[in-house]
């Protein structure tokens, strides 16, 4: 597989984004259409089949093999009786291709300096504020100039030029343009002189599910000692057993970590909302939290032309085929305008839209979502910072649905219930399970395909003999399913990140990466910040309004505080020990934001804020 197909996926409710294609040969009569297999169909649909006209009475896919005609699925078709009218063609309709973007020739990494030593600073000219200084840390409200332009900051910084990062309320920049000034001097740029950065001795790995405390009181970590420094290449898109890699990320230089790290912290954040819904539900970490960045190498098209210096996914030319119509952006989120449970375009609690915390930024407006299927895909969705957040929610709405969907009255029983209700009974109390497994299925292949069944019923009876027998590499090696496929896709994309080990030449031949992934816990922060101040709350006020980024600071450095970690120590992602720290910092974070600010991250409105 050279690159990821740009699929338009049959998710819940086998909501789709066209017609099937009908050929001359297939038969209507009086404008009602021949059933066709492996179709979809919303409820109350009108098809003909073998001389009786049959009314859909749920939202379904008839699923090619399945056998779920309307003549031997009462359940899914309520008989009209015999037609009485001849049969006349049904048009085809002229299918409307996917573009196929031409790959561009992946550009060398702009390598990201690690701190430089302190530069002489330039003379303030007049009306110019003090020249920035990549050495400086500025806090919220302290003003500079680059150039002939003073910049205010946003919130704490440092190392980030004004000039190349700045935006308004809103916008996830560190810096604010203020006004112009004259008679500036350029700001030095100094020669960037690599300064290792010190590795804190391992704290104890945290207690899963920490509470935290309002006035922590810090215990000074242990002097760091020795250095991170972020190294390695990452090899994606290809099919286990059934063929090579055909992109890579090099690590060296850090161009990709901010972009590892908002993925991050939006998998946390997946987990946060997960267990938030299922108290008590045990996932393995490593892959649930890691779920989002495993789906942008996978679904994405040339990931490895991001640049850290734009706040885009995909700043290329080549990609922009994922920002069509129905395409969902880098992340391919195809059925993001659908509300998951109703099976309906208009919003009724269970679409994205609907979340509180994604409203504001995601680019229509609940008025206009019934619609929003049928046009390109908001700029917001290629936001470094936003775009993870936003796939979390996908995932984290995908579980819901599946719990949710035929529930109520005049419910009914889902091809993959109970077994699914069942599983997370059982995950409660079966640890490092493959929960992820099962709702990235549910993303790939859809909630009516028969993995979302399987799976399910594996999970209700599941023993840890279960979880060694899905974790096997030859559960899929050389399939050419790439439905099969995907979960592992993900789990060998992370296990490189991660220097766990993936396999080779076989199932069984197994080698251990040495990467490693340097987060440098200021610059985490930073990132955090970045992140939250794209999603919304409602304030004190009853107002609608982007999460202020001093919130989320203090948030964080509370966080660090609970767990003595340093902020200016790094800390290796790809090391087991570390990865628990972090995990367990965002973990904190997360929880201490949602306390200051008052909310609950997986609220809905069904109002515009």
């Amino acid at each position: 597989m050279n690159k990821p197909q740009l699929r338009r996926l049959t998710q819940l409710c086998a909501l789709t984004f066209g017609a099937p294609l009908l050929f001359a040969s297939q038969l209507a009569h009086a404008d009602v259409a021949t059933w066709v297999d492996g179709s979809t169909y919303t409820a109350g649909t009108v098809v003909y089949y073998n001389g009786h006209d049959y009314q859909a009475l749920v939202t379904q896919t008839d699923y090619v093999g399945a056998n779920w005609n309307p003549a031997s699925t009462p359940s899914l078709w309520k008989d009209l009786g015999a037609a009485t009218q001849s049969a006349t063609p049904t048009p085809t309709p002229t299918p409307v291709p996917t573009p196929a973007p031409t790959p561009a020739p992946a550009p060398t990494p702009t390598p990201v300096a690690a701190p430089t030593p302190v530069a002489t600073p330039a003379p303030t000219p007049s009306g110019c504020a003090a020249a920035w200084n990549a050495s400086t840390a500025y806090s919220a409200g302290a003003t500079v100039s680059v150039n002939g332009v003073n910049y205010k900051a946003n919130w704490w910084t440092q190392g980030v030029n004004p000039s190349t990062n700045n935006g308004g309320d809103g916008s996830g920049q560190p810096w604010t343009v203020v006004s112009n000034c004259s008679g500036g001097t350029p700001t030095p740029t100094p020669t960037p002189v690599p300064t290792p950065t010190p590795t804190p001795t391992p704290v104890p790995t945290p207690t899963p599910t920490p509470v935290p405390t309002p006035t922590p009181t810090p215990t000074p970590a242990p002097t760091p000692s020795g250095a991170v420094t972020t190294t390695g290449k990452i090899n994606f898109h290809l099919l286990l057993g059934a063929g090579t890699a055909q992109d890579s990320l090099t690590l060296d230089g850090d161009n990709y970590t901010d972009l590892i790290m908002s993925n991050m912290i939006a998998g946390v954040m997946y987990g946060h909302l997960v267990q938030q819904y299922y108290p008590g539900l045990q996932f393995e970490k490593d892959y649930l939290y890691g779920s989002v960045l495993g789906q942008l190498l996978q679904e994405n098209l040339e990931t490895q032309v991001y640049q850290a210096s734009s706040n885009l996914i995909d700043p290329s030319s080549d990609q922009q085929a994922v920002m069509g119509a129905g395409q969902g952006g880098p992340y391919q989120i195809n059925n993001y305008a659908a509300d998951m449970v109703s099976g309906s375009y208009t919003p009724a609690g269970h679409s994205l839209i609907n979340f509180i915390a994604l409203q504001k930024n995601i680019g229509y407006t609940l008025a206009d979502a019934p619609t929003q299927y049928t046009k390109v895909t908001p700029p917001s969705f290629n936001n470094k910072y936003y775009g993870p957040m936003l796939t979390a929610y996908f995932h984290y709405n995908d579980m819901v649905a599946l719990v949710e969907i035929g529930t109520g009255t005049g419910g009914w029983t889902t091809p993959w219930q109970p077994a699914f209700d069942n599983a997370l009974t059982n995950f409660k109390t079966l640890p490092n399970n493959f929960f992820d497994v099962l709702l990235n299925v549910a993303y790939n292949q859809g909630y009516y395909g028969t993995l979302m069944s399987s799976y399910s019923q594996l999970g209700a009876t599941a023993t840890a003999a279960t979880v060694a027998q899905v974790n096997d590499w030859s559960s899929v090696w050389g399939k050419s399913d790439t439905y099969q496929q995907y979960p592992y896709q993900v789990r060998y994309y992370l296990n490189q990140f991660y220097d766990l080990p993936i396999p080779t030449t076989s199932a069984t031949t197994l080698t251990t990466p040495t990467n490693h992934v340097a987060f440098n816990m200021t610059t985490l922060g930073t990132v955090f910040s970045n992140v939250f101040t794209t999603l919304s709350y409602v304030n004190s006020s009853g107002q609608g309004a982007f999460i202020p980024a001093a919130s989320a600071q203090a948030a964080y450095t509370t966080a660090l505080q609970q767990h003595s970690v340093v902020a200016t120590s790094t800390l290796d992602l790809s090391n087991a020990t570390d990865r628990a720290t972090i995990f367990a910092v965002l973990e904190d974070a997360i929880k201490n934001l949602e306390t200051s600010l008052g909310v609950q991250f997986n609220a809905t409105t069904n109002s515009q804020i």
